[in-house]
């Protein structure tokens, strides 16, 4: 796989419970097309020995959130996304996107082209997302369990180096918007580039 030479690189600290005041913030910027946006988005992410935290907030407002049903394309309201590939060396990752009602698009693959959608049964209870608001935008909370992992990446451990990037868009929200943290460098905005992910530490 050839990964993109960035400078960007996050490191999620080591806490049984988040204490977001001492976790680093990821600031995303707007995507070329999308230049003179004044939306500010941030992204934090921590772990324990078996949960993987990320939160993530965005001033928008007004924001869009009607889609609730669980084949929704997730992307068309305001949505706030964490790829996440846990294996460094690998082209596999995960696509969590979310919107302001904690409706869930789980994605699992190697590319757009080879990207599956995943139905899981009781995510709610799985990931525990916790939306929450505040005067003039929006954000979530929520865990991914480690067992979870597991079921794809059998004897995975929060250790060494994964890969990830953090995005926000919004397909059909008052202003159609897209936002990245580390930067997609192909001749076409796509959020699905393995490649342009950045690395992703697990401090001890």
């Amino acid at each position: 796989m050839e990964q993109q030479k960035t400078s960007l690189s996050y490191t999620a600290p080591y806490m049984e419970t988040p204490d977001w005041s001492r976790v680093p913030e990821a600031h995303l910027v707007p995507t070329p097309s999308n230049k003179g946006l004044t939306m500010q988005v941030k992204a934090q992410c921590c772990h324990s020995k078996d949960k993987l935290f990320i939160r993530m907030e965005a001033t928008e407002y007004p924001y869009r959130a009607e889609l609730s049903g669980l084949l929704d394309m997730v992307c068309e309201d305001s949505c706030l996304e964490f790829f996440f590939a846990p294996n460094a060396n690998e082209d596999r990752y995960f696509n969590f996107e979310w919107n302001p009602i904690k409706t869930l698009y789980l994605g699992f693959g190697t590319g757009r082209s080879l990207h599956v959608r995943q139905i899981v049964e009781n995510a709610e209870m799985i990931f525990d997302p916790k939306p929450f608001f505040f005067e003039g935008g929006w954000g979530i909370e929520y865990e991914i369990p480690l067992s979870f992992l597991q079921l794809y990446c059998p004897g995975y451990a929060f250790t060494g180096e994964a890969a990830c990037n953090f995005y926000k868009c919004g397909e059909l929200a008052p202003i159609d918007h897209g936002l990245y943290w580390s930067p997609i460098t192909g001749p076409v905005c796509d959020f699905h580039r393995r490649c342009d992910f950045a690395p992703l530490y697990f401090a001890e």
